[in-house]
């Protein structure tokens, strides 16, 4: 804006906006050029939705979201959430005030989408969105078979919480798995998906009458399998020797417990640059039917499930 553009705008005396003039162009005011739209600056970015960074297959989906964002010329936000479902929110409010391209939620929670929107490894009951996962349901079954092929009978499992999709199903998997070989399926421990956690009920675990103790154990996560196995070993329980122990996804090896175990196992790189996949196709036919990319899990054998 020029200072006679300025001296329209000012609903003042004569003598006041001609003082005021007077003491813009002393003070060298210029014009500030006019900013970018947000909308149109930030119309090449995704953001991506993350209940915690410690979770190693997390940060794997996010590195695989991210090359092929890249590669497409677009840039990749993360927030953190906490596995807090206001803070969801408020993260996808702010994205869409902002005209962000879409968003890859990596946790999810019943809210409602309010932009292009993939889930990733998780889907909500209550919205009909675009979802690239793993069959979170045969791996809790495939997992608890595969102990019972070994002889296991006495398998207890160690959950995630109750409002996560993800864990649900695996421990809907598990408890099929027991129903379907006539086994009790009461033995499930819940935890938070953390370290912490898994050491915690490890320690509960390995503080029951030696004849109580599970034979095998299935763990949601390779973080919470981390910590139980440390807890155990500190017990002076071993893995195999004492209980057999499979969980979902490869444990991180920077993890103080850390310990080769048989997992099943998923391909997050590849499932992160296939949600990329879905977000474009989205974007370039918003009316299109919500497609589902269902990936099975594979059993990966390292010897921490003993033949009885």
């Amino acid at each position: 804006m020029t200072l006679a553009e300025l001296s329209k705008k000012i609903s003042v005396s004569a003598a006041t906006k001609e003082k005021i003039l007077h003491d813009l162009e002393a003070y060298g005011y210029q014009k500030r050029p006019r900013r970018k739209s947000s909308l149109v600056q930030n119309s090449d970015t995704a953001l991506a939705l993350i209940g915690k960074l410690t979770n190693p297959i997390a940060v794997a989906f996010l590195n695989g979201i991210h090359e092929s964002l890249q590669a497409k010329g677009k840039r990749l936000l993360i927030s953190v959430t906490d596995y807090d479902g206001v803070q969801e929110l408020d993260a996808l409010q702010y994205a869409n005030r902002n005209g962000y391209c879409g968003v890859f939620l990596l946790n999810a929670v019943e809210n409602p989408a309010l932009m292009p929107v993939v889930l990733v490894n998780r889907y909500l009951k209550t919205l009909d969105l675009d979802v690239v996962t793993v069959d979170n349901y045969r791996c809790g079954y495939l997992a608890t078979t595969y102990l019972q092929q070994k002889g296991h009978t006495k398998i207890a499992h160690i959950a995630g919480p109750e409002s996560s999709i993800t864990c649900q199903n695996r421990c809907r998997g598990y408890m099929d798995a027991m129903r379907d070989a006539a086994l009790p399926c009461d033995c499930v421990y819940r935890g938070d998906r953390t370290y912490k956690s898994g050491y915690e009920i490890g320690t509960h675990i390995a503080a029951l009458p030696r004849e109580q103790l599970y034979t095998a154990i299935y763990c949601v996560n390779g973080s919470m399998a981390a910590g139980l196995q440390d807890a155990f070993r500190q017990a002076g329980i071993f893995v195999p020797d004492d209980i057999s122990l499979i969980c979902n996804d490869t444990v991180n090896e920077t993890l103080p417990g850390y310990l080769h175990l048989t997992s099943v196992d998923q391909e997050p790189q590849v499932m992160g640059s296939a949600a990329v996949d879905l977000l474009f196709e989205r974007i370039s036919n918003p009316q299109q039917p919500p497609h589902q990319i269902l990936y099975s899990p594979a059993l990966q054998e390292c010897g921490s499930v003993k033949q009885i």
